[in-house]
């Protein structure tokens, strides 16, 4: 059973939403490693819980280390990918266009093959971890009932613009 709380949002003075609106988001629990590692070994007994739990408690040192050499990591349930790991980049500051290509590279008539590299370094790149979850995760996860039930209603309050 999925629970799942109803959030009375009273708006958002710096995107200019007045009003009330209603969201829903997830009320999981989280699971420690030691009980991911019996649901493991469950699934599979030739895999002793201690084993799985080591494994489990090694793996983002060995996830990290697979990224910074520009590796992606895939699940897999049977031949299906159903979540992918890999190190997001993106430019700083977000998109260049042609204003901002101007901005870091004074003399920039247009975006070309040419100028485009010097223009990321001027603006740098950000990395960071990020997981997304497939589609055929999805399918999965509602091939079988996937119930849901409220847990809360919670009234968060409007939020202020900070001061400037």
């Amino acid at each position: 059973m999925i629970s799942y709380n109803i959030n009375i949002n009273n708006g958002i003075e710096a995107f200019g939403k007045d009003g009330k609106t209603i969201t829903v988001s997830e009320a999981a629990q989280t699971v420690s490693t030691k009980v991911l590692a019996r649901e493991i070994h469950h699934e599979n007994m030739l895999i002793p819980e201690q084993v799985a739990e080591a494994v489990l408690q090694n793996f983002a040192t060995a996830a990290l280390n697979l990224m910074r050499q520009g590796f992606a990591i895939q699940f897999k349930s049977g031949n299906d990918v159903i979540m992918r790991i890999y190190p997001d980049v993106t430019v700083n500051g977000g998109n260049i266009n042609l204003s901002r290509a101007k901005e870091l590279l004074p003399g920039t008539a247009e975006i070309t093959a040419d100028n485009a590299a010097e223009l990321v370094s001027k603006a740098g790149v950000t990395v960071r971890p990020r997981a997304k979850c497939t589609r055929r995760f999805w399918e999965l996860l509602h091939a079988e009932d996937c119930d849901t039930q409220r847990k809360d209603i919670v009234e968060k309050a409007r939020v202020s613009r900070l001061p400037q």
